[in-house]
């Protein structure tokens, strides 16, 4: 596989590495998936555990 490092992407202050074999904007694509269900999921997650809060 021919993957080389695109950009850094700086995830919660962490540089993270983004490889791509061929398509970048697949990767960027994905990793913007990947990020916003990550921030969905935490937001259903506060969300579901307010009622346990209260």
């Amino acid at each position: 596989m021919n993957t080389h490092i695109i950009k850094y992407v700086t995830v919660k202050g962490y540089q993270v590495p983004v490889y791509a074999p061929k398509k970048e904007l697949q990767v960027s694509i994905d990793v913007t998936r990947i990020i916003t269900g990550v921030i969905f999921g935490s937001l259903l997650t506060a969300v579901g555990a307010i009622p346990f809060l209260i």
